[in-house]
């Protein structure tokens, strides 16, 4: 009796084990989340459609888990750029711990630097001199 106590206390306190980090993982994964939703909205502020495409930029986002940027965001340069790009660092750095913490992996291929952006029906999209080379874009 005592044996299968101690059993069902193991097992109680390894099933709570894992769906506590299974819940603190989630609420790391919502944090990343809104923290790019927030980069997005501000990538988007105070500017009109793309009709000219010197006034966009873009710059590397995110960490994939074996190296390097997970894509590229395009933005307008009506906004406050430092304050942008600080954000986005913010969120790299954020996205970087979070493969670190929970082991994610990643296909490790290398994510295209675009050649600039375009507009195309009113959006900025980002252009590349191959564009069948554009694996992760934003």
């Amino acid at each position: 009796m005592k044996k299968l106590s101690i059993i069902v206390f193991i097992v109680c306190f390894v099933t709570a084990s894992c769906s506590s980090e299974e819940e603190i993982q989630k609420e790391d994964t919502q944090k990343l989340e809104a923290m790019y939703n927030e980069i997005v909205s501000l990538s988007l502020s105070n500017s009109q459609p793309c009709t000219n495409s010197q006034e966009w930029d873009f710059a590397p986002i995110g960490s994939k888990a074996c190296g390097g940027h997970a894509g590229y965001i395009v933005y307008s340069k009506k906004i406050d750029i430092d304050a942008f790009l600080a954000k986005i660092k913010e969120y790299t750095k954020a996205q970087s711990n979070y493969n670190t913490k929970w082991g994610i992996i990643s296909d490790c291929s290398i994510t295209i630097r675009p050649a600039g952006v375009e507009c195309l029906d009113g959006k900025p999209k980002l252009s590349y001199k191959n564009p069948s080379a554009a694996k992760t874009t934003f």
